[in-house]
């Protein structure tokens, strides 16, 4: 019986001490839990404090386009809504539906970054021009678990860019003013002498067979009135470049866009001794694009000044316009003296006042450039010494 009482009294200080261990292992692990919340924490408040001292706004977006996270600068955008919780259609556009062409669930599906930019038409924040990024979160097993959507309001810099265009596309008529005076001047000429040549004739009229005399009202009518309706289609022509035009993408046909802007340089490239020529190679149901269409007749515009410049003593514009059905191709070749020594490696940089033809003028082809990216196109720019150049410009087709 004494054997079996040291045994129990054995076995009590046995799971004492069994105990005692057990709870110095929990007070460990609890231990480390804290020291891990601390550090979590930590690391919490420094990615706050990373996002926050970004300078454009940023949204987490879970899987179901509800915002659970935004930083100071995006709150800032939107003040007076509330937006965690928020999908984002609705606390940014004022949408009860998800948005056309979503990039948020193009990542999702493609696990590609996105960027692109938008212009809010509703609500209060309506005018409002925004740059958007996003991207991708990954979870552990390699699962898309949230998006990042970064934001930058651009509304200033877009009105700048608007002026600046519309400055250069008054600088660009400006340079063809002489040659749309003297192409005006030539029906008003017409329309003034025949004019004057009726007048004489109703002088003649009186005891005379007036047979042969209506016949030739008739005739001076017809070339007065088709002049005159010559010089309302050049005006239009010009009011159609220099007007302030919307901000609305619509489908445009390529070949009508060249040929317009073709019709304003008619008379500059008569009297500059240029040849102007256009092949198209489109084929119908492969020719439209979706564009602004004042944009890209000031691309052209800008483009056409450009080879002109280098044409100083005469020389031939070549235009081409073809399709893969899936891009359209447009290629602007002159044969002008082109020196590639004063090109800058890249001959689009803004900061590069690229020097064409060596006599002091500057030709900023930055603006092109914006305009290409701004309709998700491409340009590239080749030369030959004494042989000319070449712009070459894709963009994706809109198929009718």
């Amino acid at each position: 019986m004494g054997r079996a009482m040291k045994q129990q009294i054995h076995d009590f200080k046995g799971i004492g001490f069994s105990k005692i261990g057990y709870f110095k292992e929990v007070r460990k692990k609890i231990t480390e839990l804290e020291n891990l919340n601390v550090t979590l924490a930590q690391r919490r408040n420094r990615l706050e404090a990373i996002f926050n001292s970004i300078s454009d706004g940023l949204t987490i977006l879970d899987r179901n386009l509800n915002i659970v996270f935004a930083n100071r600068i995006q709150q800032a955008m939107f003040p007076g809504v509330s937006l965690i919780g928020e999908k984002c259609f609705h606390a940014y556009y004022h949408k009860e539906d998800i948005c056309k062409n979503c990039p948020s669930l193009k990542t999702m599906a493609n696990e590609a970054t996105l960027q692109g930019e938008v212009i809010i038409k509703d609500g209060k924040f309506a005018g409002h021009y925004f740059e958007w990024t996003t991207s991708p979160i990954m979870d552990h097993s390699g699962r898309i678990a949230e998006i990042i959507l970064l934001m930058r309001d651009v509304t200033k810099r877009k009105e700048y860019e608007f002026k600046l265009m519309q400055a250069d596309r008054m600088a660009a008529i400006g340079f063809l003013a002489a040659g749309i005076a003297h192409e005006i001047n030539n029906p008003l000429t017409s329309i003034s002498g025949f004019s004057e040549g009726l007048l004489k004739r109703l002088k003649n009229l009186q005891g005379e067979d007036c047979g042969k005399q209506l016949e030739s009202f008739r005739e001076y009518l017809e070339i007065i009135h088709a002049e005159a309706y010559r010089c309302k289609n050049i005006i239009q022509k010009l009011q159609e470049f220099s007007r302030i035009s919307g901000d609305d993408f619509a489908p445009l046909q390529i070949d009508r866009l060249l040929m317009d802007t073709v019709s304003i340089f008619r008379q500059h490239a008569k009297d500059s001794k240029i040849k102007i020529s256009y092949e198209n190679r489109l084929t119908k149901g492969f020719d439209t694009v979706i564009g602004k269409e004042s944009q890209l007749k000031h691309l052209f515009l800008n483009l056409f000044n450009h080879a002109f410049v280098c044409m100083e003593d005469g020389g031939a514009l070549e235009l081409s316009s073809s399709s893969d059905h899936k891009k359209a191709e447009i290629r602007i070749s002159h044969t002008g003296c082109v020196r590639p020594d004063r090109y800058h490696v890249n001959i689009f940089d803004p900061t590069c006042q690229t020097q064409a033809t060596g006599d002091g003028n500057p030709i900023d082809l930055s603006i092109c450039y914006n305009i290409v990216q701004h309709h998700k196109g491409e340009i590239r720019f080749s030369s030959e010494v004494d042989q000319g150049a070449t712009f070459t410009l894709r963009f994706p087709l809109h198929p009718n």
